[in-house]
């Protein structure tokens, strides 16, 4: 019996269930029909490409974990390096610092021997150098600087007082 569906425009509503088709023989002789039967060389040379597929999988994974560690292992080389060369700069650092000290202990040697008057007796003697003439300056000693002074009255008056003068004046 068909449902109805009450509006101004009946109109039928779907089944709630689907009926089912019988297939008859032409339609299961199709079906057998479109199935292929598959050879063993087609079986063989499917089994070939997936062995194929998976053999370049694994080699690309393996080339993948062999450049990691080819990168890991040339950083590793390059901070090695990079170590070296501040243990030969901290020692050539080491020697400098050392030879500056020495050259620092010889020089206050030297000075420690330096007697001026002998200076002087060598350098009037044999290089015929002269004292420079000395003219004394006396200056004034007294401060030249004019002051400007001013009287600071001490203020006595009270509160009101103050008031009371500012009203005045």
């Amino acid at each position: 019996m068909p449902r109805y569906q009450y509006e101004t425009s009946p109109r039928k509503l779907e089944p709630e269930y689907v009926p089912v088709r019988k297939k008859t023989q032409k339609q299961n002789t199709k079906s057998t029909q479109k199935q292929t039967v598959k050879t063993k060389y087609q079986i063989q040379k499917e089994k070939k490409k997936v062995e194929r597929k998976n053999h370049a999988k694994q080699i690309a994974l393996v080339l993948v974990i062999f450049g990691m560690l080819l990168a890991v292992s040339y950083r590793e080389i390059h901070i090695m390096e990079m170590f070296n060369n501040k243990k030969e700069m901290e020692n050539q650092l080491a020697l400098i610092q050392k030879e500056n000290g020495q050259v620092e202990k010889d020089i206050k040697a030297e000075e420690s021997k330096l007697d001026w008057n002998v200076i002087r007796q060598k350098a009037s003697e044999e290089l015929g150098m002269q004292e420079a003439n000395k003219i004394t300056v006396d200056l004034n000693k007294t401060d030249n600087v004019e002051k400007d002074e001013k009287l600071i009255k001490e203020d006595n008056t009270s509160f009101i007082e103050k008031i009371i003068e500012k009203l005045i004046f």
